[in-house]
């Protein structure tokens, strides 16, 4: 339910007028679902199991999901009489999704749907950070085909790379929002009913 960005390897230029662009026309994805073995008959089981096993956590809460993704991109910094072109940009995102894996252990009917809407509702929030990186991904690339800057290739990468870790922090901030707003998904349904038997 917490995103952890990781850097981006490479900058892009969001600070210039963007021109007719010969990079790739979206971002490269390797997205994946990564799942974790939870157990137990009851929601208090299950619950246990989660708090045991979580992928993420900080100090003493855990998230029962967490979306990890990176971005990396290349693209030319060609020389042009007035200053450079950003151009032939790819952007490749690197995208898990982790999310716990109810066992086949026999449980009541009601505790299988308490089960199936949490899961659902959790699958629902990791998307919108799913979502979000991938919009990142689709802005770095536009920013990164056909911007042509006023200043010298060695001194547009600098703002690239400035602008990129921007970028970074923007992103960071609107998970952290999203995060805060719906307490990691809490309030879009991803947590267990204790009250389910």
């Amino acid at each position: 339910m917490r995103t952890e960005l990781a850097r981006l390897t490479v900058g892009a230029m969001l600070a210039f007028a963007t021109c007719a662009a010969s990079g790739a026309m979206s971002p490269y994805v390797d997205s994946r679902i990564v799942t974790y073995p939870v157990f137990g008959e009851t929601i208090a089981d299950i619950q246990r199991s989660i708090a045991g096993s979580a992928p993420s956590r900080s100090g003493d809460a855990y998230y029962a999901g967490v979306t990890k993704w990176s971005l990396t991109a290349n693209y030319d910094l060609i020389p042009t009489e007035n200053g450079c072109l950003l151009d032939n940009g790819e952007v490749y995102l690197k995208l898990r999704i982790h999310l716990p894996a109810l066992s086949q252990n026999p449980r009541s009917a009601a505790v299988e749907r308490e089960w199936r809407r949490f899961f659902n509702a959790l699958n629902a929030h990791e998307a919108l950070h799913a979502q979000n990186a991938h919009r990142a991904a689709v802005t770095l690339l536009a920013k990164i085909n056909g911007t042509r800057t006023d200043v010298n290739c060695s001194r547009a990468r600098v703002i690239a790379e400035q602008a990129t870790q921007t970028l970074i922090e923007r992103i960071s901030a609107y998970d952290k929002d999203l995060d805060a707003q719906t307490r990691h998904g809490a309030t879009q349904g991803a947590y267990l009913n204790h009250g389910v038997r």
